[in-house]
């Protein structure tokens, strides 16, 4: 069991905690690039979307995308003026369907370590 532990350590003096994917997104016909997102900028995200005990899913998944989405840049001034929104977050909201949204926030979990995002969900309406 001491070989499996040093392979683990081995493992993670190796990693690379910045990983990126891409996510097709079919009706642009362009993939959008994501990165993974660490334990803190996932609770903050948590508490940002959270009002009393209720997660709101949809400001959830409009900040983790815009924080994570590293093309495009959902806070850029001039796709905030055409969609008319208010800060990344919900431009995301304006600018993608929810399907898209529901898309690229399930591989953004996966990508960060966290498997399936309605099981995140509901985690987070427990807390």
């Amino acid at each position: 069991m001491a070989k499996q532990k040093q392979d683990a350590l081995a493992a993670l003096l190796g990693a690379d905690i910045n990983v990126e994917t891409s996510v097709p997104i079919k009706r642009l016909g362009v993939d959008f690039i994501i990165k993974a997102v660490d334990g803190k900028t996932m609770d903050r995200l948590k508490s940002q979307s959270t009002f009393g005990k209720e997660l709101d899913e949809h400001k959830f998944g409009g900040n983790i995308i815009a924080t994570a989405c590293t093309n495009p840049n959902f806070g850029d001034a001039k796709l905030l003026e055409k969609v008319g929104a208010s800060d990344a977050g919900d431009c995301v909201q304006k600018a993608l369907l929810a399907g898209e949204i529901a898309k690229i926030t399930a591989a953004i979990m996966d990508i960060s370590g966290f498997g399936d995002f309605d099981e995140q969900v509901a985690e987070a309406k427990n807390l």
